[in-house]
């Protein structure tokens, strides 16, 4: 058993050498920070983010950025009245559609630090901050003898019926109601880039926004929530910066 500790060891010295030297190489040219933009899709909907990140160790970086998406309800179902005239599809019984503005502070730790090319990173990544909602009403297009008018959507009124298609998402917005919340992310960090200088990779993990109200309605006959729990997956794409 113990001759056979030595030969491991003996075989595996050259390489945690070989590795400590590079690491220490890298050292000698660490990166101030980044800059990252990227598509952001949630399983409650989906957006853009960016963020810049400044170098705090060989290891360790803070971030600060943005993230902008929707906030749908999980049971939202979209329905397309005529295919054929290809109308635009609503979501039957959506009453309000909510977006965020997620304000970000985090973290990212890299677990496992590319060491050749065609090399994967690896890392943690966290953040935090305000998440600012806008809820606003729905509008639908609807039928109304020989025109079509554009309604905020009653579904004591409006059935499938006389909805023709989904008003433009900007109708109603002088009707909206702001949303103070805050959220939390965390998540795995891949960078599949050979470049050094280049990321090319993505993330995925969990978020969760909590708004500070009552309630949050969307979906109508469906009770009312607050918070909103979800599984990410982002693409990102940016470069390091000396």
């Amino acid at each position: 058993m113990y001759k056979s500790a030595l030969f491991f060891a003996f075989l595996i010295t050259p390489f945690l050498a070989g590795a400590q030297e590079h690491a220490q190489e890298e050292t000698t040219t660490l990166m101030r920070g980044d800059i990252v933009g990227g598509l952001h899709f949630n399983t409650r909907g989906w957006g853009i983010a960016a963020s810049y990140g400044f170098q705090k160790n060989y290891k360790y970086k803070n971030t600060v950025g943005f993230t902008f998406s929707n906030i749908r309800h999980e049971k939202e179902q979209k329905i397309y009245p005529d295919i054929i005239t290809n109308t635009k599809g609503y979501y039957y019984g959506k009453l309000n559609s909510l977006v965020s503005l997620r304000l970000t502070y985090g973290g990212k730790l890299v677990l496992f630090q590319s060491k050749r090319e065609n090399g994967i990173e690896i890392a943690a990544k966290w953040e935090v901050g305000p998440s600012l909602g806008l809820l606003k009403p729905v509008y639908l297009k609807i039928d109304k003898l020989n025109i079509t008018v554009d309604e905020r959507y009653d579904p004591t009124l409006h059935n499938s019926g006389n909805i023709n298609s989904r008003s433009s998402w900007f109708k109603g917005l002088g009707e909206a109601r702001f949303m103070p919340g805050a959220f939390v992310k965390a998540g795995v960090d891949f960078n599949f880039s050979p470049v050094r200088e280049v990321i090319s990779g993505g993330e995925f993990g969990v978020i969760f926004d909590y708004f500070f109200t009552d309630s949050v309605q969307i979906l109508y006959n469906n009770p009312d929530m607050n918070y909103f729990t979800g599984l990410y997956l982002q693409f990102n794409f940016g470069r390091r910066l000396y």
